[in-house]
């Protein structure tokens, strides 16, 4: 399930999963007190990667699967599924080919779920075979993906404002749908919540899968698009325009990245726990980014 990773250097405070995170005044004085920040570790070579949109690590293979949409052509379903190593070597460049669009991707079960279009593909880890495309009637344009625990899928359809549901059995239904999500982008299945990341408001927003209520968890967050999970109900979240942002459960947002002036880009990321690596696809800049991640 991508993006839930704990992170052990904060395990004493609680990891919670109702909507609005914990805004006491106590733990706005916790917020106050954590320094953020962002070195960076490694970069991949600029060769092998083509407009990366979206990584998720594997930590079953210890690899990290990169949707590349390959804007560079203008042939058709010339996108592509990479493998990276987790100290930025590519393992295999074009282990999935000949996808159209490819954007979020997520593990379950053995199998990388990745959004293509109006399709969900359901790619076989360890055979590297396509083993079936799931078309979402409806759907625009398919972006950020999450699977939940039991399987169900979550996709983000930007230009629809809505959040389809897949289940195991392969029925499709509508989770969230609302004007507010404006142009959903990332989406992360948390318990009974969806957290959504809303590129044209710039909000990270919390939607209730059962009230349907949602609510807003920090703002100012410019072209909002891949989201991390951390304990006690803060998050990180990376803005396509080329930034990561730390936000608390309090809805302070710190800026710990900003790449905008060099042109890089900071799409779909992910994190290696184990190595406290924060990853980030870079799409235009054609490369994945390290970098330590370490919270005081």
């Amino acid at each position: 399930m991508k993006n839930l990773s704990k992170l052990t250097f904060i395990a004493p405070f609680l990891l919670l999963y109702a909507c609005g995170g914990t805004n006491t005044e106590s733990n706005q004085g916790i917020n106050d007190s954590i320094e953020v920040s962002l070195s960076h570790v490694w970069s991949t070579d600029t060769t092998q990667l083509a407009t990366p949109e979206c990584v998720t690590y594997d930590p079953a293979s210890k690899v990290l699967y990169v949707s590349n949409l390959n804007r560079a052509n203008d042939i058709d379903n010339d996108g592509y599924i990479a493998i990276v190593n987790t100290d930025g070597s590519v393992k295999n460049a074009h282990w999935v080919e000949d996808l159209g669009a490819p954007l979020g991707n997520d593990i379950y079960d053995g199998h990388l779920y990745v959004n293509d279009g109006t399709e969900i593909v359901k790619i076989n880890i360890e055979s590297g075979q396509i083993v079936e495309k799931i078309e979402i009637e409806g759907a625009k344009r398919l972006n950020g993906i999450s699977v939940g625990p039991n399987g169900d899928i979550y996709s983000a359809d930007i230009e629809g404002n809505k959040i389809f549901k897949v289940n195991q059995a392969g029925e499709v239904s509508i989770a969230i749908e609302s004007e507010e999500l404006d142009r959903p982008n990332g989406v992360l299945i948390k318990g009974n919540d969806l957290i959504i990341a809303s590129f044209n408001a710039q909000k990270l927003l919390c939607a209730n899968l059962e009230s349907k209520e949602i609510k807003t968890l920090g703002e100012g967050l410019e072209n909002a698009d891949g989201i991390i999970a951390l304990d006690n109900d803060n998050y990180l979240v990376s803005s396509w325009s080329g930034f990561i942002h730390f936000v608390g459960n309090d809805s302070k947002v710190q800026k710990i990245l900003d790449t905008k002036d060099q042109n890089i880009n900071a799409a779909d990321i992910t994190f290696i726990p184990e190595e406290s690596l924060l990853i980030v696809p870079t799409f235009n800049a054609n490369s994945l980014m390290a970098y330590k991640l370490e919270i005081k």
